[in-house]
């Protein structure tokens, strides 16, 4: 939200004119008119006061920078519920490969958050082992630790699953896939993960 909306939006709720607002801040209505404007930013001593005289809280939050429009592993896996629900495994799967654009365009901080908190069951145990051998594959490709959610029990596909489908393909599968997915019972061709 930007900061002209968010001082629009107390004050109005407060009830009060720019005149009346200004006047509990110490400041001036045509300083509150340029903010609300949003020709310039106040301060954030000066927000805080603004909010305050709004009868508002004010706090700040500090998270880290991601790959624009990026959205956690737990926010993934709501979307792939929907997707296999709706449309079926490959608009499910495409959406595991833009969470994979996603980390691999953030740094590091961005990364861990991506990744921290465990994502709900997606419904089916093929895509809750691949979520998590994903996760554990880009958190080593990073050097990073990877998340204590990915060993939980039902993170491990049962029976196995070749994620081609395609008859002929699974020792391929079974020779090409990552550590991280073979041990979670998922198996890809080489290059599943690679987007050009």
């Amino acid at each position: 939200m930007k900061t002209s909306d968010l001082l629009k939006g107390m004050r109005k709720a407060a009830g009060l004119s720019q005149e009346e607002l200004a006047a509990r801040a110490g400041t001036s209505q045509p300083t509150l008119a340029v903010y609300e404007a949003g020709r310039a930013e106040p301060r954030l001593a000066t927000l805080e006061r603004l909010a305050a005289a709004a009868d508002f809280d004010l706090s700040v939050e500090a998270r880290p920078k991601v790959r624009r429009g990026a959205l956690p592993i737990a926010a993934a896996a709501e979307d792939v519920a929907l997707l296999l629900r709706g449309k079926g495994d490959g608009p499910a799967w495409r959406r595991l490969l833009d969470f994979v654009d996603d980390f691999r365009g953030s740094p590091v901080p961005g990364k861990r958050w991506l990744v921290e908190d465990s994502p709900g069951s997606c419904g089916d145990r093929r895509f809750d082992g691949a979520m998590a051998a994903l996760v554990e594959l880009l958190c080593t490709e990073a050097d990073l630790g990877y998340p204590p959610w990915t060993d939980e029990p039902e993170r491990f596909a049962e029976p196995w699953w070749f994620v081609s489908g395609l008859t002929g393909f699974e020792a391929m599968a079974l020779r090409d896939s990552p550590i991280a997915f073979a041990r979670h019972g998922v198996f890809v061709n080489e290059g599943a993960f690679d987007r050009v």
